[in-house]
């Protein structure tokens, strides 16, 4: 079916779902049925959710926080049990994220982030052994497209603290830490069938990319951002503005051409935290795809670091990740060969804060917009530093499996 046709049928059922939803106010009553947002949960429902395995446990009240809307619903969920709950140590501070809105569900669902999200923290959140949220209850309904994740809150369990571009500078030894967090998610799933271990539901990322070509016009989306962006752009990047999405496109074949493995694709400063114990964890799990490391550490290193730092030590970081490749046992790219892929994945995150910056008019509102410019800027100063649109069109770096 033309993709566009597609769209056209999603966006008239999930209208039809939502407008069905506000009326009949479902209240689900078993664990097959997802809830279409927290304002629809029961004390019932949260027991099977919550209290599995936990004889006499029962969900006895539970609160909800106020709301926040982005390109999901997220709010915080608190937990009263009865006495054997309590005693077993069930969690009593949740965190929800839902598609509740008409503009939140479609967004979430043309692009396929509700999908991704449920099955990420369904089925691979719970062997993965790094620093993320754990899962208490994750689904997703491909009819109503509806999404519910349940996760818990981190900031009340384990002392997180959150922060965004604009509120967080990491030192050397933070950056340290993200590295090493995301080479860890790398070795875990280096060269693996991954669409055999979990399904059709994971793309490769130039895949996720061509969908959203067609879903949210991305090339349009990436044109709007450079022109209400320019005063924070540089001027060499922003007079070849216009070769930017194909050269985007290119990069993501160079990107699926090497070794491939699990990339987390939202690796800005958002959706870091920092534990009680100093450890650097990394939360919201929507843009999953499969494909080549770079894409994770360009995005991570241009977003989370000031130009300075990042111009100051990039290089050394770019190398400490092939150090922990090779830990693993895995043949790494050389140093050249890693820094060139490095420059060659940043339209990655030029793509994800231009296309924030540049969103139609029927498209949520993301993200404040200082952090969006900021964010805009420190990743369009990189691409110009970094020479990103030449290195495109350099050799392609195929290190070996």
């Amino acid at each position: 079916m033309d993709p566009r046709v597609e769209l056209a049928a999603l966006t008239g059922r999930i209208a039809y779902h939502v407008v069905k939803e506000r009326i009949t106010k479902p209240r689900p009553t078993n664990l097959r049925a997802v809830p279409p947002s927290p304002d629809h949960l029961t004390d019932e429902w949260l027991t099977l959710a919550l209290c599995d395995g936990v004889r006499g446990a029962r969900v006895l009240r539970h609160d909800l926080g106020g709301r926040d809307d982005g390109t999901s619903s997220r709010r915080r969920l608190t937990i009263t049990y009865n006495e054997a709950g309590t005693a077993a140590g069930l969690p009593t501070q949740l965190f929800t994220k839902s598609g509740p809105t008409f503009k939140t569900r479609l967004v979430s669902a043309a692009a396929g982030l509700s999908r991704i999200e449920a099955n990420f923290y369904a089925q691979v959140r719970p062997g993965l052994d790094i620093e993320a949220p754990p899962t208490r209850y994750s689904a997703y309904d491909p009819v109503s497209n509806r999404q519910l994740l349940i996760v818990d809150d981190l900031a009340a369990t384990e002392g997180a603290v959150f922060g965004t571009v604009l509120t967080r500078t990491l030192t050397r030894e933070q950056a340290e830490d993200v590295v090493d967090t995301l080479a860890s998610l790398h070795v875990a799933f280096w060269e693996k069938p991954l669409r055999k271990m979990y399904g059709s539901w994971l793309w490769n990322s130039y895949d996720f990319m061509a969908t959203l070509n067609v879903t949210i016009g991305a090339a349009a989306r990436i044109l709007s951002g450079f022109e209400r962006g320019r005063d924070v752009i540089p001027a060499r990047l922003y007079d070849r503005r216009h070769e930017v999405p194909d050269a985007m496109m290119r990069s993501l074949e160079i990107n699926i051409s090497g070794p491939q493995t699990m990339l987390h694709s939202d690796v800005h400063p958002g959706n870091w935290y920092v534990t009680r114990d100093g450890r650097m964890g990394l939360c919201d799990w929507q843009c999953v795809v499969q494909g080549g490391w770079a894409r994770d550490i360009a995005y991570a290193l241009a977003s989370g670091l000031p130009p300075a730092d990042r111009r100051a030590w990039e290089r050394d970081l770019v190398d400490r990740h092939g150090k922990r490749l090779a830990e693993a046992g895995i043949a790494a790219p050389s140093p050249e060969d890693a820094f060139l892929a490095y420059r060659q994945q940043m339209p990655h995150a030029m793509f994800m804060w231009l296309g924030t910056l540049g969103r139609h008019w029927a498209q949520p509102d993301y993200q404040p917009h200082d952090i969006v410019m900021e964010s805009v800027r420190r990743i369009c100063v990189a691409a110009d530093d970094l020479e990103t649109l030449d290195a495109i069109n350099e050799r392609p770096v195929l290190a070996q499996a």
